[in-house]
């Protein structure tokens, strides 16, 4: 296994996210501050109705990074080519559909939310530059995937990260000088320019190190679409459905609470991206081992890095749920929280949801996209009609229990299953990781309670900042007792770093001393 490439998988995943995170931190005040409430949520509704111009794409990039990695495993660079060739030809039709299916959602928006969409200042100019941007990032996502698939890991990190930046920066001057929803729009179309350019010049330097080219076969082609006749109709499926929250709750609920659901639900799904990105960061190298038929080698790098990163679900998840009200507050301002029952229910899908997202992506880089989108139209349709149906009935809550239910159900145990009948979840590992669970999630929430209970009997209300600083700080050190307590492999793993990095230490020491 390659390291090096490893850490840039790591660096694109986590960076992507944590600098999206760092833009909506800071971009979601501003955009407070600069565009009407009403504005603003009926955006976040209609940006979720134009969205479903991505659907377009049958998840083409997913599938060239899969197909490329494993190739190079296999050695065969003549079928790299091809791939390469019909991957860039398949994504550029993405694109003209995705415009056209982006125009066609356009005219409709106004019935679908049942609102009178030009009755909001530039939301009308916004929509129509998004769907040009929206267009261009289906195509650097088909960019990424042959790069990643070619272990290019590096430069799609780059070419990434500094995309956010140029989309921050020009959003934020684009909102000083006055212009709402349009900056958002704006930014978005230079970021996706400007991914696509960078991506495209990284893939040609490869294609030059390495002695490939891009071919394009028709009959090559026909076979490469063939692959999507089934995952298409999932996309399509778990597109929908994934942004339905929304537009459900766009026709029963008022704009303006529209607004405060997405300032709650906002931090948990960008950490929910934050921790699943650890998961996707995996799949290049398991397709490449896959490839070569290292089963032993991917068998430990899943249970290894799942039990890491489970921990990290559970920690973020405790973290929420004592220190949320403080971390909106702060954040938005005071009034903005949404309450416990809400936050509470969007926590325990944030668990179930990344514990099933990690088992999904482990079956498709193992090359199961058939069976993975299959399990994504279930819970497409599943969620899809339970959504509507509460959401009519029992308002937010409603729509967050079936959020619940779905991730728990489909999402945790069917992906689960998946990836045990492949052969790569065994009894052993799963009756071992349930055990540190049963141990460690009962403690760590009497611990964080506790905590928290303590620290708001002599830390005055109004000194949030100082409370939620407090909170977190002392729980990460209880928690990171608990594991080395419960973990052994843990705690042996980090006493052999720690004395490897104090043996070279004494190394150096012992050279620079008797030169």
């Amino acid at each position: 296994m390659d390291r090096n490439i490893l850490k840039w998988n790591f660096i694109f995943q986590y960076g992507y996210v944590i600098t999206n995170i760092l833009n909506a931190l800071i971009l979601l005040p501003i955009y407070l501050h600069k565009i009407d409430s009403s504005t603003l949520g009926v955006w976040l509704a209609t940006g979720n109705i134009l969205a479903w111009m991505t659907l377009a794409d049958p998840g083409v990039g997913d599938v060239l990074q899969q197909k490329i990695a494993q190739l190079r495993g296999q050695n065969q660079p003549e079928e790299i080519n091809l791939t390469i060739g019909s991957g860039i030809v398949t994504s550029l039709f993405i694109l003209l559909l995705a415009i056209i299916a982006g125009i066609v959602f356009f005219f409709l928006i106004g019935v679908i939310i049942n609102k009178d969409v030009s009755q909001y200042q530039g939301l009308q100019v916004a929509l129509l530059i998004s769907i040009i941007a929206t267009g261009m990032s289906l195509v650097s996502f088909s960019l990424s995937g042959i790069n990643q698939g070619l272990q290019n890991s590096a430069q799609v990190a780059i070419g990434s990260l500094s995309g956010n930046f140029i989309f921050l920066i020009s959003n934020v001057v684009l909102l000083y000088l006055g212009y709402g929803v349009i900056s958002i729009a704006f930014a978005n179309l230079c970021r996706a320019f400007y991914i696509n350019i960078y991506n495209y010049s990284a893939l040609k330097k490869q294609l030059e190190r390495e002695q490939l080219k891009i071919v394009f076969q028709l009959e090559h082609l026909k076979k490469f679409v063939k692959i999507f006749s089934f995952t298409s109709f999932s996309r399509i499926i778990g597109g929908f459905s994934a942004s339905l929250d929304m537009i459900v709750l766009a026709r029963f609920v008022a704009p303006s609470m529209i607004t405060i659901f997405e300032i709650n639900k906002r931090p948990i799904q960008m950490t929910q991206s934050l921790i699943g990105r650890h998961s996707v960061a995996l799949m290049p190298l398991i397709s490449h081992a896959n490839g070569k038929g290292n089963v032993a080698e991917i068998k430990t790098l899943i249970y290894t890095q799942f039990k890491y990163y489970s921990y990290a679900a559970i920690f973020i998840g405790f973290c929420f749920i004592t220190n949320y009200e403080n971390l909106i507050t702060i954040w938005t301002g005071v009034g903005k929280y949404a309450g416990n029952s809400v936050v509470f229910l969007l926590v325990g899908s944030f668990f179930f949801t990344l514990i099933g997202y990690f088992m999904a992506n482990m079956g498709y880089a193992l090359g199961d996209i058939k069976m993975n989108s299959f399990i994504t139209i279930i819970k497409g349709v599943v969620s899809g009609l339970l959504y509507y149906i509460a959401s009519k009935h029992f308002g937010l809550i409603g729509l967050l229990v079936v959020m619940l239910f779905v991730s728990i159900t489909v999402d945790f145990l069917l992906f689960s299953y998946r990836l045990n009948k492949l052969g790569f979840l065994n009894g052993i590992f799963i009756g071992a990781i349930l055990k540190k669970w049963l141990l460690i999630i009962p403690l760590s929430a009497l611990m964080s309670f506790g905590i928290t209970y303590g620290f708001n009997l002599i830390i005055p209300g109004s000194m949030r900042i100082v409370s939620l600083l407090l909170n977190g700080i002392s729980f990460t050190m209880v928690f990171i007792i608990l594991l080395l307590i419960f973990d052994k492999d843990l705690k042996f793993t980090i006493q052999n770093k720690f004395s490897s990095i104090f043996s070279k230490r004494f190394d150096k020491q012992e050279l620079s001393n008797n030169p």
